[in-house]
């Protein structure tokens, strides 16, 4: 297993519409993941893309198992959506950090994912304490 940092950014400046260098991108959720290491960027992109899109009805039902992956997955759409995210869609980004080989960028397409250079234009901090506790105390989106 290989430990991967995964950040999602959100293209704020236009959606649906294919990502292009200087679209204006926010970071808003990181997290750390073990991973098999033969596991490609593209693989946890889409990995990502589904829990970020898919009905926590269904992803309830995979909770359980063998491995602690369905309950990780659930747990983590579970924080996305309780921070009142949209769902995930082409022109956002993802970047995947693996230790060894560097960071990937990534940017949704209309299917698929498409490599590109680190972007110029992002903001945001990604998922903090500070965050989750002015979501919770103000019931504001965070």
């Amino acid at each position: 297993m290989t430990l991967f940092y995964i950040a999602v950014y959100h293209n704020i400046g236009t959606r649906f519409l294919r990502y292009e260098p200087g679209h204006n991108l926010m970071k808003v959720i990181s997290h750390w993941r073990h991973l098999p290491a033969e596991t490609s960027p593209e693989q946890i992109a889409e990995l990502v893309f589904h829990l970020f899109n898919t009905d926590l009805d269904q992803l309830q039902g995979c909770r359980g198992g063998m491995t602690s992956d369905g309950e990780m997955n659930f747990l983590l759409a579970c924080a996305y959506r309780l921070l009142k995210l949209r769902s995930l869609s082409t022109s956002d980004v993802i970047s995947i950090l693996e230790p060894n080989a560097g960071v990937t960028w990534l940017a949704c397409e209309f299917a698929g994912w498409r490599r590109i250079t680190e972007p110029e234009d992002w903001t945001g901090r990604g998922l903090t304490a500070a965050r989750v506790h002015q979501h919770v105390s103000r019931g504001e989106d965070a």
